[in-house]
């Protein structure tokens, strides 16, 4: 490999935001670590809210909806470390690291959330993030295409001992999803997203989840957007997207029939949103993503 492209891999160490931060609801087919240096906030993410504060590692898995608010200030600006990978970058590399391999694919392209873990800034892991943000810009583009897979490999054994290290403790259990709820979020607004995630597929109107939760179109609506930044519409078009994406990727099924099975039997309509939400179409999104394998 001789050269590593943006969307393969990005490190971007100790990115500070002074100003308020609150992103759209998106998914994207990397692997996604985020390391919080400072500033507090909530994680939204497949229906479940969790708090944010220094010292967190967030970790999104390849398609993963989520959304990141917090509220900065001069005191605590929003401070971190973010790391981007494609896995499939990896593809040569796993005959000869079979354990990390079992260990990614097991764990982290499982679809249930995965909460915030608590990290000190002396952590291996975090002190590797660190080391390579610093090197990283400096290196050579043949260096850095070697370097990033290695270092990649390194970040995903640091995640596969912090697994085995927090075996027993409950945050990392997820076969019951009522256990997460962090109380962070007004759970009409955890419900109702949990109602999209469910119900996706169908064909249906906000009318609908307002009759499940007995509440009014209006109070919905208003309580979603306080809660979460973003409408009902946008929420559930973004969860679409998301699953959208894992199918173009990952089958062979017409666009119109992926279309029909995230509930856009409209395939104008649905590339319309697709184009909207991602800046490509879907068949130039499933041809870049072939050209990875």
């Amino acid at each position: 490999m001789s050269h590593i492209d943006h969307e393969q891999f990005r490190l971007m160490w100790r990115r500070t935001t002074n100003t308020a931060y609150r992103e759209v609801f998106h998914a994207h087919s990397q692997l996604e670590l985020t390391y919080i240096h400072d500033g507090y906030g909530q994680l939204i993410t497949e229906g479940h809210a969790f708090p944010l504060e220094p010292g967190m590692l967030m970790i999104f898995r390849p398609f993963q909806l989520h959304h990141v608010q917090m509220q900065v200030s001069s005191k605590h600006p929003f401070i971190r470390t973010v790391l981007m990978v494609e896995l499939d970058l990896l593809q040569e590399y796993w005959p000869h690291f079979i354990t990390t391999h079992h260990f990614t694919y097991h764990n982290l392209n499982e679809q249930i959330s995965i909460p915030p873990l608590p990290l000190m800034p002396d952590a291996p892991l975090v002190q590797l993030l660190e080391h390579f943000g610093k090197q990283y810009p400096d290196l050579l583009p043949y260096e850095a295409a070697e370097d990033a897979c290695l270092f990649t490999l390194n970040i995903l054994t640091q995640l596969r001992y912090l697994w085995k290290n927090e075996a027993h403790s409950p945050h990392l259990h997820f076969s019951d999803q009522t256990t997460i709820r962090s109380g962070f979020m007004n759970p009409h607004a955890e419900a109702a997203m949990q109602w999209i995630e469910q119900h996706y597929a169908e064909p249906f109107r906000i009318e609908h989840i307002a009759d499940e939760l007995h509440l009014s179109v209006y109070h919905l609506s208003h309580l979603f957007k306080k809660e979460t930044g973003n409408s009902i519409i946008a929420y559930a078009q973004a969860t679409r997207i998301r699953h959208a994406c894992v199918l173009l990727s990952r089958s062979i099924l017409s666009i119109p029939e992926i279309g029909h099975r995230v509930g856009m039997s409209s395939t104008s309509y649905f590339c319309k949103v697709f184009r909207k939400a991602t800046g490509t179409t879907p068949h130039q999104y499933r041809l870049r993503m072939r050209g990875r394998d």
